[in-house]
Parts: structure tokens; C-alpha cells; sequence
């Protein structure tokens, strides 16, 4: 649990940086939620939007509580997102840590004594994304991810650029 704070505190620091220039860096910050798959879980979390750090490729991090299944997970993700030319549409990867925390319910050979387990993966995926600009100026996205490793086998989420 102590590597996943510094990570979040490293990733923290990382994002009030880039924050503090502004507009200039096109950093927005926005809210997700969805489901789950394998393990079967709802979830919500936040994400920033860096930007391009090269063209036409996006770096998002975001983080994400998952409730369900006897399972309660907090995943640190950074997703990078290839956004095809004049389209709404991408595909990316997204590598994470997924912090995984569950009740044994008496499996561990004490009667009547349930013990709290928990375990941290590095995560792989695969995702598309669509994107829609609307008249305000924010974006909503949707994005369908595919775990290989470490995370939920498929993910369907949707999100809001503030």
C-alpha cells in the first residue's frame, strides 16, 4: 500500500504541475464512471487530459474506484491515445497499478475469523475511444478497454471533460 501512495502522490505532483501552466498545456480535467467485466464491478474515478506529447498522441491519466464482487479496487492509470486525423476516434494502451482489496470469508483456515486480503498488479490494457464536442466547449467520451494483464477483462466507461 505504501508504493501505491507514492505513486499517487508522484502522480499528483506530475499533474498540478502541468495544471499550474494552464490553458497553454491543454490540460482539462474531467470525471468517469462505468462497468467492469471479470471482475464484475461499477466504477468511478477522475481523469486529466494532458494533451499531445507528441502528434496525435494523448496521455491521460486517470484513477479508479471499483466497488463490487466482494472486491473493492483503486487502479492509477496512465492511458495513451493515438486520436486518428479528422475523426473522433482513437485507439491506445494503458499501463497501471491496480491496488485489489477483498474478505476472505473464512478461507483462511480460522473458523468464524474473516481476514482482509488485499494485492497490488501492474496492469495492461487495450482501448478505442469516441469523442464528442459539445456546444459548451466540453467533451464527452466513451471508450471500450480489453485487459491483458493485471485488470478487468473488458471495460465499457464513459466520461466528461470539464
Amino acid at each position: 500500500m505504501k508504493k501505491m501512495m507514492v505513486v499517487v502522490m508522484v502522480m499528483a505532483l506530475a499533474g498540478m504541475s502541468v495544471a499550474a501552466e494552464g490553458e497553454a498545456t491543454g490540460s482539462i480535467f474531467g470525471a468517469r464512471a462505468g462497468y467492469s467485466f471479470s471482475p464484475d464491478q461499477f466504477f468511478f474515478g477522475g481523469h486529466m487530459d494532458m494533451g499531445q506529447v507528441f502528434a496525435p498522441m494523448r496521455l491521460v491519466p486517470n484513477l479508479e474506484i471499483g466497488f463490487g464482487n466482494d472486491l473493492t479496487t483503486v487502479a492509477l492509470n496512465g492511458d495513451l491515445i493515438y486520436d486518428f486525423p479528422e475523426t473522433a476516434f482513437g485507439v491506445g494502451g494503458e499501463l497501471g497499478f491496480v491496488y485489489s482489496s477483498w474478505d476472505d470469508h473464512g478461507l483462511n483456515d480460522i473458523p468464524g475469523v474473516d481476514v482482509d486480503t488485499s494485492d497490488t498488479d501492474v496492469s495492461l490494457s487495450v482501448l478505442g475511444e469516441y469523442r464528442h464536442s459539445l456546444s459548451n466547449g466540453k467533451t464527452m467520451f466513451g471508450q471500450l478497454k480489453f485487459g491483458l494483464s493485471g485488470t478487468a477483462d473488458f471495460k465499457v466507461l464513459v466520461g466528461y471533460n470539464f
